[in-house]
């Protein structure tokens, strides 16, 4: 029997993958703290402009407005997790725009949200808002760490 030239090859095939693109640890780390602040910034934004209409539309006057501001344990409560919410979003940004380094990366932003978060605050500001500043570096490991889980679920579902 004569052998056929153009049979297909009899061995499996399999997809051949790139490994995942890897990008400067620097520029992951800036672009993640931009998240970070950026995101923090706007929802702060949103979340006083809430509280304000709110109190507003209860007729609240200015005066006792601002002071309602500044006092509220709710609005500190809301912005503190909202804030270490934006912390995560930086951290996962970080680590999957690098590809490399995860939780170094993470770790490296999560540095540089408290140096800007130091930066931020007004010198009269209490010993409290400063130690809960610092949970933005776990927060920001925590989103690395969501990061390496999606990976390794992706890595398992092919």
């Amino acid at each position: 029997m004569a052998e056929d030239h153009f049979e297909p090859p009899r061995a499996p095939l399999k997809d051949i993958k790139e490994p995942p693109r890897q990008r400067s640890n620097l520029l992951a780390i800036i672009i993640g703290a931009l998240v970070d602040f950026v995101s923090t910034q706007i929802s702060t934004v949103v979340i006083l402009l809430v509280f304000a209409i709110a109190a507003g539309a209860s007729g609240t006057p200015l005066p006792d407005l601002q002071t309602q501001l500044s006092d509220s344990d709710v609005l500190f409560a809301i912005g503190s997790a909202v804030g270490l919410s934006c912390s995560v979003l930086g951290g996962y940004v970080c680590a999957r725009f690098a590809n490399q380094n995860e939780y170094a990366n993470g770790l490296a932003c999560g540095f540089v949200g408290v140096i800007s978060g130091e930066l931020m605050y007004p010198a009269d500001t209490s010993m409290l808002m400063h130690l809960f500043g610092l949970l933005t570096i776990p927060a920001c490991v925590l989103g690395a760490h969501i990061k390496m889980r999606r990976q390794k679920t992706q890595e398992r579902a092919e």
